[in-house]
């Protein structure tokens, strides 16, 4: 007998097929409310898997999007009270045995999904009141779903097994090879995404918590971005299809039911910037945020948590007094960064918060355990940055102008825009897209893929690594190893697949270079 959680289950097999406790899918998916609940699980395990689960306890081991997007690039490294998982991605000495190098947790989505895209069809033959419309949003979300999850796998280790049917017999073997990443992106990422925005409802208001017809867009586009260098991958031609996605995105709504729109009409005005993160649904920048609610969920104790805890991650030391620089010249300083390092919180982001800095700066009080935390996956401003990206890979560079300008003038005190005298060429207008998508997405686990993605792993990390790698940790006593630069390229852009993992599945194989 197969049991379904409507909730959050337990992980079995190196992935969530077999939950603990609920129902007999013979007494599931039979009326809307079962719909409902079925997507609220999938969307909480992939929030969960995100952002944590709850508990100050699990600060050194929740917030993934920061560990997987963030901490191995160039603004944030291990703080004093890092776990040792932290010091290994800082400083690009990963093994098998990371906290955060397990994908348990995506494949649970990804288990959830499968159930949702294989059982909701059957539903409106016991309930009526399943419209068509609800049923195929309902499905568009659970594809969407399955696609993201796949993306985060694709990204950070690379090939991975497939699973695409729902794990019913308990008697089948839960061991699978891996498949190749062009393969999972082409055969299924892809594929999931289009039969999303077929079936998604066009040119509705969303609810910027759920996947919508813009965060579908959003994110297919995404995903030709990454595919233009990937192993196989297209090139030109992807950029291409991510524009073409870009554009269909412009035409959605957002949460304030104008259209996203090709301009910057839309994007949040600088000296209300903050509304992106503090109150997503009273503007038409977000496309897709992850609801966090401290009295449903606990804490939200992320890396970059502002309690009074001690938080394994802290912003670069380098890139602090780079950006701190910028203090008069650009309003993201002051709204992101305690620029005056207050109390023990030296280099933290308070971007999510809602802290205002004092004279005497920022600081940390035991109620920020009570904060809510909105996080973006996709935003206006992330888009604009990718679009410009996509037109300079194809050499349209007054688009690419365009588009960047929309973000750094925004940002300007004064308004200062770009010229092209002064970003003559795709590469110095992609440093400079590289250079502001750093400020404006601090902290959102955007920065590592977009390394990886525009051959700039060793440009930016191999001089940060050249001082990181040679230091002895105070807490662990351990010394990382002397480096030249990042090592093992490209093999080490992947994670590890976890120990965990490898004992699960038998068929599995350990990345290169692990």
């Amino acid at each position: 007998m197969f049991i379904i959680a409507i909730g959050i289950g337990s992980c079995k097999k190196d992935i969530s097929l077999t939950p603990s406790s609920g129902v007999t899918i013979d007494n599931y998916f039979k009326n809307q409310n079962d719909i409902t609940a079925s997507l609220a699980g999938i969307y909480s395990a992939f929030q969960e898997e995100m952002m944590g689960a709850g508990s100050a306890s699990d600060e050194g081991y929740g917030g993934r999007y920061n560990y997987w997007g963030d901490v191995r690039g160039d603004a944030f490294t291990g703080s004093t009270y890092a776990t040792y998982s932290v010091v290994e991605m800082a400083h690009n000495t990963l093994e098998f045995s990371n906290a955060a190098a397990d994908w348990a947790g995506l494949y649970k989505v990804i288990s959830r999904t499968n159930l949702a895209i294989q059982y909701y069809p059957q539903v409106p033959a016991t309930d009526p009141n399943v419209t068509p419309t609800i049923l195929n949003n309902s499905l568009a979300q659970a594809y969407a779903m399955r696609a993201e999850s796949y993306f985060y796998i694709v990204r950070v280790w690379g090939d991975a097994p497939m699973w695409t049917a729902p794990y019913l017999d308990i008697t089948q073997s839960g061991s699978k090879p891996q498949t190749k990443a062009i393969t999972l992106i082409d055969s299924l990422i892809i594929p999931d995404l289009k039969k999303a925005y077929s079936l998604i409802q066009k040119n509705q208001t969303p609810t910027i918590w759920y996947m919508s017809e813009g965060a579908i867009c959003a994110t297919l586009a995404d995903v030709y971005m990454w595919r233009a260098t990937a192993t196989g991958g297209g090139g030109a031609a992807d950029y291409q299809n991510a524009i073409t996605w870009y554009k269909n995105l412009f035409l959605a709504k957002g949460a304030l039911g104008k259209a996203y729109g090709a301009t910057n009409a839309n994007l949040e005005p600088a000296a209300t910037w903050k509304n992106v993160f503090l109150t997503p649904t009273n503007s038409n920048e977000p496309i897709w945020s992850i609801y966090w609610d401290y009295t449903v969920n606990g804490c939200a104790c992320i890396p970059v948590f502002v309690g009074l805890s001690n938080n394994p991650v802290q912003l670069d030391a380098n890139f602090q007094t780079k950006w701190k620089a910028l203090y008069k010249t650009d309003i993201r300083v002051k709204l992101s960064i305690d620029t005056l390092n207050t109390l023990n919180h030296i280099n933290m982001l308070y971007k999510y918060y809602n802290l205002t800095p004092t004279a005497a700066g920022i600081t940390p009080v035991a109620s920020n355990l009570n904060f809510n935390v909105y996080f973006p996956m996709y935003r206006l401003s992330d888009v604009f940055l990718e679009y410009a990206e996509a037109a300079a890979q194809t050499n349209d560079l007054p688009t690419a102008l365009t588009y960047l300008n929309y973000i750094h003038s925004r940002a300007s005190t004064t308004g200062a825009t770009y010229t092209a005298a002064q970003l003559p060429t795709s590469a110095a207008m992609i440093d400079a897209i590289l250079q502001e998508d750093q400020y404006e997405l601090l902290g959102e686990g955007k920065r590592w893929f977009e390394l990886i993605r525009t051959n700039h792993v060793h440009t930016l990390m191999d001089p940060i690594l050249n001082v990181r790698n040679g230091t002895t940790d105070p807490i662990t006593g351990i010394t990382t190893p002397v480096t030249t630069g990042f090592i093992d390229a490209p093999n080490r852009y992947f994670w590890p697949v976890s120990q965990s993992a490898l004992n699960a599945n038998t068929l599995l194989k350990q990345n290169p270079g692990y």
